[in-house]
């Protein structure tokens, strides 16, 4: 070994055992404390966040199926429109496509009911 490995050698021994049993030699900064933060909340996410959930996922059931619903009473009930004219039978598409976004939904809302539901009640003070 050459005088400037048995230096390093030597010097990173020592400062291992400089260090006493059980701490780190690492210098550690401290940045700010938890006495300047306000720590404190109100509350109202706990409510406002789930009603919010339940608001939209209400509205992704209702906004589409009012608009299906619309045009499967439009088109397929109604003598006078243009399917009806032509014997051409939409019934089945409308229904079709409530029941998808019916499945949809449901899948949609269940993730976000289950993910804000259950998350902001865990957080009680």
């Amino acid at each position: 070994m050459s005088a400037q490995e048995q230096q390093v050698s030597t010097a990173g021994a020592g400062s291992q055992s400089a260090g006493t049993a059980g701490q780190s030699t690492e210098e550690r900064h401290a940045f700010g404390t938890a006495k300047t933060e306000s720590l404190r909340d109100s509350g109202w996410w706990r409510l406002a966040i789930p009603a919010f959930i339940i608001l939209a996922s209400v509205a992704l059931f209702l906004v589409p199926l009012v608009l299906l619903i619309t045009l499967l009473i439009t088109t397929s009930f109604n003598g006078e429109s243009a399917a009806a004219h032509q014997g051409v039978p939409l019934a089945w598409l409308w229904i079709t496509m409530i029941v998808i976004e019916v499945v949809i939904a449901a899948l949609i809302a269940r993730g976000l009911l289950k993910i804000f539901l259950t998350d902001s009640w865990n957080y009680r003070t």
